[in-house]
């Protein structure tokens, strides 16, 4: 698949991640000031309970939610692994050097011909 000049994949990932958290950040308002204009009626009347159970726990459920999201995406390092797979290259990494390193001392012991 060509790209145009200028424009990379992580840039469109994150700029549509941006637009999708606004565009549910625009929502959930609307859907809070629908709900708040439906639990005070104007006649004076209480609303249904279903309506309060939404407007009272609605913003503590976005709250957690908000938080999860978050806990999740520091998870990940700025290359887009996880913290176990970088860690895992780190092991295979010293394990590599570790058997460079026991080849040196091998060569440094064997003596001199000469």
């Amino acid at each position: 698949m060509d790209q145009p000049k200028g424009t990379t994949v992580t840039g469109m990932t994150k700029l549509r991640s941006r637009l999708f958290w606004v565009v549910s950040w625009i929502v959930l308002v609307g859907v809070l000031l629908a709900c708040f204009t439906y639990a005070n009626p104007a006649s004076g009347g209480s609303p249904p309970w279903v309506i309060q159970l939404i407007v009272s726990w609605l913003p503590f459920i976005a709250l957690i939610s908000v938080w999860i999201w978050y806990s999740r995406s520091r998870l990940r390092g700025s290359s887009g692994t996880n913290w176990v797979d970088l860690y895992e290259q780190q092991v295979a990494e010293s394990r590599r050097t570790n058997a460079l390193l026991e080849r040196i001392a091998t060569a440094l012991e064997k003596p001199a011909a000469g």
